[in-house]
C-alpha cells in the first residue's frame, strides 16, 4: 500500500514540476496587431508567448494562446543595440512584417533574427524599409 502511495505521489510531483517548467518557458507575452513572418514561417495577428527551447537556448519558441509552438527561429543573443525594455522589433516592407529583434534583460541585450530569403526579396522590391515596434509583458 505504501507503494502505491509514493507511486501515485511521485506522478503528481512530476506532472506539476512539468506544468510550472512550461508555464516558466515564456519569457515574454505579446499582442501582435498585425500578421508577421518569423524564420520563413507566417504567424497571424495574435497574442504569443515567447521562450526558449530548453535544450538549445539559441532557439526561440512562439506559441499562441493553445501553447502550441507556431514557428522556432534561431536566434544570436548579445548586445543589439538601444531599444526598450521588452519589446519586439518589425522590419516592415509594404504591408509585410518581419520579426527581427526583440530586447529581454535590459534596454541593450536581447536576441537578433538573422534576416530571411524572403525579407531579402521584400526590401528589394524598392519599398522603404520601416521599423515597427510593440511592447509585451
Amino acid at each position: 500500500m505504501n507503494r502505491i502511495a509514493a507511486i501515485a505521489l511521485l506522478a503528481l510531483a512530476t506532472s506539476m514540476t512539468a506544468g510550472s517548467a512550461s508555464a516558466q518557458s515564456a519569457v515574454l507575452k505579446v499582442d501582435v496587431p498585425f500578421n508577421f513572418s518569423v524564420s520563413d514561417t507566417f504567424l497571424p495577428a495574435g497574442s504569443y508567448g515567447l521562450g526558449f527551447d530548453p535544450a538549445h537556448p539559441n532557439v526561440l519558441l512562439i506559441e499562441d494562446r493553445t501553447k502550441s509552438v507556431k514557428a522556432r527561429a534561431y536566434v544570436e543573443r548579445g548586445l543589439i543595440g538601444r531599444g526598450t525594455l521588452h519589446t519586439l522589433t518589425f522590419h516592415r516592407y509594404g504591408g509585410q512584417y518581419f520579426l527581427s529583434e526583440i530586447h529581454l534583460d535590459s534596454a541593450l541585450e536581447g536576441v537578433s533574427l538573422p534576416e530571411t530569403k524572403l525579407e531579402r526579396q521584400a526590401g528589394r522590391t524598392g519599398r522603404t524599409e520601416e521599423v515597427a515596434s510593440i511592447a509585451g509583458r
